[in-house]
């Protein structure tokens, strides 16, 4: 059960409110170490040092990126304007496409 504060004068509710953001950057500091010592078993388990872990992680994340892809189509009359050939064609494309032009006019 919480303590009665409100009797509590203002200089002692500060003193209060101090001892209380101490209190929490102390058990916060403390559940990072346990979380930090945690990691650390798990690597060792793996068989690994922390900084191989870390490392580990990372490649994996890299294998994951998908490169960009090349362009495949160009507007020939704003060579700024391309398409990849994937996902929704872009309006440049569409309004060629319908005066009549073929697709394969703009392959680059």
């Amino acid at each position: 059960m919480m303590p009665d504060i409100s009797t509590l004068t203002v200089e002692q509710l500060k003193r209060l409110t101090a001892e209380a953001e101490a209190l929490i950057e102390s058990k916060k500091d403390e559940e990072v170490e346990a979380a930090y010592n945690q990691i650390v078993e798990i690597a060792e388990k793996a068989g690994l040092s922390l900084e191989q872990f870390i490392e580990y992680g990372a490649q994996k994340r890299k294998k994951h990126t998908r490169k960009a892809v090349e362009p495949r189509y160009r507007n020939k009359s704003n060579p700024s304007e391309t398409w990849t050939g994937r996902g929704k064609q872009p309006r440049w494309l569409v309004a060629e496409i319908e005066k009549g032009a073929k697709l394969e006019d703009f392959l680059i």
